[in-house]
């Protein structure tokens, strides 16, 4: 199990809503079963509309792995660099930015602003 913490402007006085989630789901998916009104207007998990920043709450020895269309859009949207974008994996932090569409949670604790 893990835990996301959402801070959101568009949330009654920058709310902090922790959530705890079991592996498997999307970050987009967490968000809408509870309430947290993340935009994602494509609605088909291609636009990078629905980019946040994410920032890990506890160190993590893990490299982040994008996937290719993760990369693709983050980079088209302006989130990540041409080298960030070339690189498999990002060994010394994860990006600032993630899709929620196609960030799949982990056992983890982060905190999602928006």
């Amino acid at each position: 199990m893990g835990n996301v913490t959402f801070l959101g402007m568009q949330m009654a006085d920058r709310v902090k809503v922790e959530v705890v989630y079991e592996t498997g789901s999307s970050l987009l998916d967490l968000a809408n079963k509870n309430h947290i009104p993340l935009t994602d207007s494509c609605e088909q998990e291609n636009c990078g509309s629905c980019a946040v920043k994410v920032a890990p709450l506890q160190p993590s020895t893990h490299m982040v792995h994008l996937s290719d269309k993760e990369r693709y859009l983050l980079l088209a949207a302006g989130k990540i660099s041409r080298v960030q974008y070339q690189l498999n994996a990002l060994p010394d932090h994860p990006p600032l930015w993630r899709l929620p569409c196609e960030y799949v949670l982990a056992d983890e604790k982060i905190m999602v602003a928006f």
